[in-house]
């Protein structure tokens, strides 16, 4: 992949995280959904907030880097908005949790699980979620696609795209009944290094990994 070199008027973007991934992209965690908002109710209203699902958070990571993540909250989306092309498998109601770490100088990771309440989510769902996103959104390009394998992971779906001037890479795999996903995004400029986004990559596939490993 190219990367481009920044413009000094240029901004970094934080990552197309989503928004089951909170707009299934999800780039950050934000406020508190409407008061209407029924985590255990029929799926009508999409909400999220910290402690939502307290059991799907209790299953990510809770250090990178040495670090605490930033925010970590959890909740559902049921509108055909949120879900995108899950609507089109019937998967209303996907519950999903993230812990996001900033990590300054327009480096950020996150670590999502998702699932269905009554029956499996299979990750090529969320897979495609996520590749049609990246299609579909503005100022994304250079979009590859690929099933690498991961240690304690196994094998998984990766997607990488340049949105503006941010390198993003999303990993997809199947846990059980769940799904995983890790979003990584680093700067790209003259002095960045794929090798060093690469092993960030790497770090937060290996600590979610880990979490589902030590989950009950």
């Amino acid at each position: 992949m190219t990367l481009s070199k920044r413009r000094p008027d240029q901004v970094v973007r934080k990552p197309i995280l989503i928004a089951v991934l909170f707009a299934l992209f999800l780039g950050a965690c934000g406020s508190g959904p409407a008061a209407t908002f029924d985590p255990v109710g029929p799926c009508g209203t999409d909400g999220r907030q910290p402690g939502t699902y307290p059991d799907l958070e209790a299953r990510l990571p809770t250090g990178l880097q040495g670090a605490a993540p930033t925010t970590v909250d959890s909740g559902r989306h049921c509108s055909e908005g949120a879900l995108g092309s899950l609507i089109s498998h019937g998967a209303a109601g996907v519950q999903f949790a993230g812990a996001t770490w900033d990590l300054g100088g327009g480096r950020a990771v996150t670590s999502a699980i998702f699932r269905l309440a009554s029956r499996d989510l299979p990750s090529d769902w969320i897979a495609e979620f996520y590749e049609i996103g990246a299609q579909t959104a503005k100022r994304t390009e250079n979009i590859e696609t690929s099933r690498p394998d991961f240690e304690g992971a196994g094998r998984t779906f990766r997607l990488d795209v340049l949105n503006d001037l941010s390198l993003q890479s999303i990993v997809v795999w199947q846990d059980g009944a769940l799904v995983r996903a890790v979003l990584t995004a680093t700067p790209v400029a003259p002095s960045a290094s794929r090798i060093a986004h690469d092993q960030l990559v790497l770090e937060v596939v290996a600590a979610t990994a880990a979490a589902g490993a030590a989950a009950p």
